[in-house]
């Protein structure tokens, strides 16, 4: 997320003063800068088979943990944690990749960091699907 903002300074004008015959001159000047804002989100995947689409599409932020019940912790990035260890309790057979797991560095627009993601998670899926034997008709 960028976000803009202009801050008004007042600056001496050795321009101004010269031309008044030394009577101090200070002009108005606006500058502005662009922050950056980066936030990690973890997320999980579920896929069938059938598809390289995602099935169900879990966002840390976007999730009511309440059905943790009393493992619920404060930190959503726990409560994350925990519903990943119960995804791989109740599917024990299900492929769990955590190539995506590590931090990079955002050079260009979110919009491309995206894509990057969407692009890197059907190859992992295609990947999986290719090295299990398993064709995607099964």
């Amino acid at each position: 997320m960028e976000v803009e903002t202009t801050k008004s300074k007042i600056k001496f004008s050795l321009t101004g003063t010269l031309l008044t015959g030394g009577i101090p001159i200070w002009r108005k000047v606006d500058e502005k800068t662009t922050a950056r804002s980066i936030e990690a989100e973890y997320f999980a995947r579920l896929y069938d088979r059938k598809s390289s689409e995602p099935s169900i599409d879990i966002l840390q932020h976007h999730m009511n943990y309440s059905f943790l019940g009393a493992k619920i912790a404060v930190s959503s990035l726990t409560n994350f944690g925990t519903l990943v260890l119960k995804l791989r309790e109740v599917f024990p057979q299900a492929i769990f990749d955590n190539r995506l797991v590590k931090s990079f560095v955002v050079t260009e627009s979110s919009s491309s960091v995206r894509e990057d993601i969407e692009i890197n998670c059907k190859l992992i899926f295609l990947f999986h699907l290719a090295t299990s034997g398993l064709d995607s008709h099964t």
